[in-house]
């Protein structure tokens, strides 16, 4: 899939403040071709069982080579940037980028982890996008 996931964090105590200055769990998806491509219909989710948990937003693209940052916090779709129905646990868990109903919600892509370190990130490595670690949160840009 062009775009996957590629940085979260399940303990956030100050590194990075949601547009209401909370400072809460947050997934990173990553695109990787030049194109801009729309999150339209596809969902994230924590529970392989419910694998519509949270949709995007009808008009959710992620830019061309560009990233995009979801607010794990349950705040709803009411507020200022994109807020999912779940909470990520600190102590490890799944998440699952979903594809919608023409493709039968396919796992386009998933992470698990385990127990998270405060204002650590969990993301894939720049030398091996296959490879995810602990290291210092870099939302919006390249990791390390």
């Amino acid at each position: 899939t062009p775009v996957v996931l590629n940085e979260l964090m399940a303990s956030n105590s100050g590194t990075l403040a949601d547009p209401q200055g909370e400072y809460d769990d947050w997934i990173e998806l990553a695109n990787w071709t030049d194109q801009p491509v729309s999150l339209t219909g596809r969902y994230l989710t924590d529970d392989p069982a419910a694998p519509r948990k949270w949709q995007f937003p009808t008009g959710t693209v992620v830019a061309a080579n560009g990233y995009l940052l979801v607010w794990a916090d349950e705040d709803g779709s009411t507020n200022a940037g994109l807020h999912a129905s779940f909470k990520l646990s600190a102590s490890g868990e799944e998440l699952y980028l979903v594809d919608g109903a023409t493709n039968g919600y396919q796992v386009l892509d998933q992470v698990v982890f385990g127990a998270q370190t405060t204002d650590l990130s969990f993301g894939r490595t720049a030398a091996d996008l296959d490879v995810w670690t602990n290291q210092t949160p870099t939302p919006g840009a390249a990791n390390p």
